[in-house]
């Protein structure tokens, strides 16, 4: 039990290190060939627990930066990473109940499994759409083009049956499975020789603020007059650039910008003297609700819109279950961690031509391809990733972008105060990138067409690989019966 043991934290630590942040990603390739060999020897829910539980420890290490203002952070991003490892624990349970493996389970029944899993995990307050397996490719774009077809889950099934094809070459010895591995690496591949239209259209010239306020001077008011001016020069500089639109980073300033008239003034006046858009996020109050929202000045320094955050940041934005624990007590603890709880808006309505998944919203699919669907032409993520503090979850953030483009063939654009902001083609290729101050500007082309994954989204993989597993399972249980069945006679 111990070399188990052993093998599947290997395993746990190969995965992370392929994830951004560190950056070895072609390491994700044979990650789970450890715990395949651990499953392999001792079947059930040990296995994956282990493997889980090393793989989010080090993955979500950045949520540890926290602790500066919470600590008790420290506890629930343990707890977190237990949550999610008996996810893994269940899977591999799942994987291995039968008696004995065979090779349909490494190459059909756990990448299915791995994509539900994946699927089911970005579900519910606790959901998280970082720490899939696909996003450690994100800096290579040949082998994400399926991800416009089929989603980004796709990639993960094929990465976990090119483990499952090289953990049965070293298990049997056969040449099969190593035409089999290849095969699956060369189809993932092929993806990006596949036609896929991605439409010449309008023009649009884009200047993206890029800064790095620390998040502690940020939340401090008393800084509001040196922000400002440090923002407008910013924006000045973006100016200078001859933009259609300046993007600026989530929540700019220790205000209500568009409540305070002199703020909102300034950044109308930056609009109406380039002549360009002006677009920033911005807490708003309106019907004694607080949104985390992005606003909108037009050419004229109109308010031409703002949209609100529909998904907020559990245990950031807001507290999950308040009301359960104001009953059981526990309601004072809850506001000495968060006061209040941002509302949710109404729904993925683009800001004019433009779709704003803000900060968290843009680890997860649906967001970016709700907007899409209802006529975003352009991505545009403005975030504060100045919680973070410089940590992985810079790279992990700015990951979730490259995916987001590839999706749904869209130009994608991130501007980040304390993070990565860039710009990022409809085919998952970085344009250019930021992690410092200053301003990017770059031309890109607004698109009306929607790729199938936009059209259809998960559901195809999704109901593919649930129907796979359910068969695998069945087969492998009417197997179960049938040596039973010998046996006794």
């Amino acid at each position: 039990m111990r070399k188990e043991t052993l093998l599947s934290l290997l395993s746990g630590v190969l995965g992370a290190l392929s994830m951004p942040g560190f950056g070895f990603s072609w390491l994700v390739f044979v990650a789970l060939v450890p715990l395949f060999f651990a499953l392999d020897r001792h079947r059930g829910f040990w296995p994956g627990f282990a493997f889980g539980f090393a793989f989010f420890l080090i993955d979500l290490r950045w949520v540890v930066s926290l602790a500066r203002f919470y600590p008790v952070v420290i506890g629930g991003y343990i707890m977190l990473a237990i949550y999610f490892a008996i996810g893994c624990g269940l899977l591999t349970a799942l994987l291995t109940w039968r008696s004995r493996s065979q090779a349909w389970t490494w190459l059909l029944l756990a990448p299915a499994l791995f994509i539900l899993t994946e699927a089911l995990r970005t579900l519910g307050p606790l959901g998280l759409g970082f720490s899939s397996l696909y996003s450690a490719l994100y800096q290579i774009p040949w082998l994400i083009q399926s991800a416009a077809l089929f989603g980004s889950w796709f990639i993960t099934g094929m990465i976990v049956a090119i483990n499952g094809s090289l953990f049965l070459l070293l298990r049997k010895r056969k040449i099969r499975f190593a035409l089999s591995a290849i095969g699956c690496f060369v189809l993932l591949a092929a993806f990006a020789w596949v036609p896929q239209q991605v439409q010449d259209g309008e023009p649009l010239r884009v200047a993206v603020v890029s800064s790095k306020v620390r998040q502690e001077e940020k939340l401090d008011a008393r800084n509001l007059a040196i922000l400002t001016d440090r923002y407008l020069q910013l924006g000045e500089d973006a100016l200078a650039e001859h933009p259609d639109l300046i993007v600026f980073p989530e929540s700019i300033l220790p205000a209500y910008i568009l409540r305070n008239e002199t703020l909102a003034q300034s950044f109308a006046d930056l609009a109406r003297r380039g002549d360009t858009q002006v677009m920033l996020g911005t807490g708003v109050i309106e019907d004694r609700n607080i949104y985390n929202a992005t606003a909108l000045f037009d050419k004229t320094g109109e308010m031409a819109g703002t949209y609100f955050m529909v998904r907020p940041v559990p245990f950031g934005e807001y507290i999950p279950g308040r009301r359960l624990l104001e009953t059981i007590g526990l309601g004072n603890w809850a506001k000495s961690f968060l006061p209040l709880d941002l509302s949710r808006g109404d729904g993925y309505t683009p800001l004019s031509r433009f779709g704003t998944p803000i900060c968290f919203e843009s680890t997860f699919a649906s967001p970016a391809r709700q907007l899409v669907r209802n006529g975003a032409q352009l991505l545009i993520t403005p975030t504060n990733d100045a919680w973070f503090n410089e940590s992985s979850e810079l790279h992990a953030h700015f990951a979730c972008a490259v995916f987001r483009a590839v999706e749904n063939r869209r130009f994608t654009i991130q501007s980040a105060n304390g993070g990565i902001s860039g710009f990022i083609s409809p085919k998952g290729t970085i344009i250019a990138s930021l992690d410092g101050e200053g301003v990017l500007c770059e031309d890109v082309v607004l698109q009306t067409t929607q790729s199938l994954y936009t059209r259809w989204g998960d559901w195809i993989v999704v109901v593919l690989a649930s129907l796979l597993a359910s068969a695998c399972l069945l087969f492998g249980r009417r197997n179960v019966q049938n040596r039973c069945g010998d046996e006794t006679s």
